[in-house]
């Protein structure tokens, strides 16, 4: 998906300020809950476990553009309320606040300028956003160590206290990306349809076990970590449902699953009271889960992009010929089994080459798109329907005799009579199908085709917006 950088485009001036204000407000409040989340997972004064606040607003940079580094700042400022007096604000306070304005605000100028289009789930943004996500936390560890006397450590304690704190940015991090692509889905859908596509897409039976499992198998885990210490090293279990549900159901679902997971996870050894080495490595885990889901869900997807592409229409969607005459030989082999008969209708679009010199191909590519939803419309689930080329179409109806197919090819000329609108013109289309009839005219999909093809010719021949049925000469 492509993304302006205004979440509303608009040539009214105030319209334009109302929105940067509502942006600001949503950026300040957002920004704020996450620190309130972090502070408790906090282990000492300033130093938290898990902190995804700055890593977040890094992304909402990418997204919204650098006009809203000031709203950075002032969200960083006041982050930290009700925990520090912000009233009286100091040098001590402003440097850590500059070095996380600088280090996330550059970084997400730098990934807007690299993911030019603000495109979501793909893969050039989430390889760049790990990139990012690595990048910012070293540079962070290493401000961090420059500030320290590092002559009075030793090095064990030097390596303890930057793996501590590295680990701890990245794990937060990482953390913010699912954060933000909820958020960013709240941004497009709205609050109503935010909460309507969560509970549709997710709250399903299949994934609210799969994450009572993960969480089930989280607990125990740490139970026994809990009685021996060498239990621990088990911890990478919850990496099965993690990775088996973004197997299943793709890269959001397996990222949500893999936050909710760790999350629950790192609050039972923070509340149950365990030793830092454990939240260490709790916190590696967080992180390896989460890039391990983003690299298989973005295996997933390309796979199932792949095979979208290999079997179906990249303008209309319709399944793609190879689809069709797969589904169509499964059909008539099983109508041959039952003794029930199948017809195909070749559909040919009238008028439609006047359409495309007048207007232009893009005019005419939105007018396939819109014919080919409502051939859809007019024939059952069960029956298929396929592009055949430029503005042809082809429909298989299972279990159909002539009268029937008849029938629905007298609704789709009905459903394609009214006329198009483009600009101030409106346009008048039509059709012309052929209908041909399984065992009687043919007992493979080609030759149904090529005979549903010839009566198409010949309802065009005599008159068009009409059908003929092969083998016969009358409506």
């Amino acid at each position: 998906m492509d993304y302006s950088t205004e979440l509303q485009n608009s040539a009214d001036a105030n319209t334009h300020s109302q929105q940067y204000v509502l942006n600001s407000l949503l950026f300040i409040l957002t920004f704020w809950a996450l620190n309130q989340v972090a502070y408790l997972f906090e282990v000492t004064e300033g130093v938290s476990l898990f902190y995804p606040p700055s890593a977040y607003a890094m992304f909402l940079i990418f997204l919204l553009g650098g006009k809203y580094l000031p709203v950075h700042f002032l969200a960083i400022y006041l982050g930290g309320l009700p925990y520090r007096d912000v009233f009286n604000y100091n040098l001590e306070m402003f440097i850590p606040d500059l070095r996380q304005f600088v280090i996330y605000g550059a970084a997400g100028l730098i990934l807007r300028k690299i993911n030019s289009q603000r495109k979501i789930f793909d893969g050039k943004f989430f390889y760049s956003v790990m990139v990012a996500c690595v990048l910012t936390a070293l540079i962070s560890t290493a401000v961090f160590l420059s500030g320290i006397e590092l002559n009075t450590l030793s090095f064990s304690s030097l390596i303890e206290r930057s793996s501590s704190f590295f680990v701890g940015n990245l794990t937060g991090a990482v953390t913010a990306i699912p954060i933000f692509l909820l958020f960013h889905q709240f941004l497009k859908l709205g609050w109503n349809g935010f909460i309507s596509s969560l509970v549709s897409d997710f709250f399903k039976p299949q994934k609210v076990a799969a994450l009572i499992v993960l969480m089930i198998l989280t607990a125990l885990v740490i139970q026994l970590g809990k009685m021996d210490e060498q239990f621990s090293k088990y911890y990478y279990l919850i990496l099965i449902p993690i990775v088996w549900s973004t197997v299943k159901w793709g890269l959001g679902n397996g990222l949500v699953f893999a936050f909710i997971g760790n999350l629950f996870a790192l609050s039972l050894f923070i509340f149950s009271g365990y030793s830092h080495y454990g939240i260490f490595e709790v916190q590696i885990m967080f992180t390896i889960s989460i890039v391990a889901v983003i690299l298989i869900g973005l295996v997933h997807d390309e796979r199932d992009l792949f095979y979208h592409r290999a079997m179906y229409d990249d303008l209309t969607g319709l399944a793609n010929m190879r689809l069709f005459r797969e589904v169509c030989f499964t059909s008539i082999a099983r109508a041959k089994r039952k003794g029930h008969e199948s017809s195909v209708l070749f559909i040919d679009i009238d008028g439609f080459k006047s359409v495309n010199d007048t207007f232009g191909h893009k005019v005419g590519d939105a007018i396939l798109q819109k014919l080919s939803q409502e051939i859809k419309y007019c024939v059952r689930d069960s029956d298929s329907v396929a592009r055949f080329g430029g503005d042809e179409f082809v429909i298989f109806l299972d279990e159909t005799s002539d009268e029937k197919a008849a029938g629905v090819s007298e609704k789709i000329i009905k459903q394609l009579a009214n006329p198009f609108r483009i600009h101030t013109d409106a346009v008048e289309l039509g059709v012309s199908i052929g209908i041909s009839l399984c065992p009687r005219d043919g007992a493979d999909i080609d030759t149904l085709i090529r005979k549903s093809d010839e009566a198409m010719y010949l309802a065009k021949k005599e008159g068009k917006s009409t059908y003929r049925i092969y083998g016969k000469h009358h409506r």
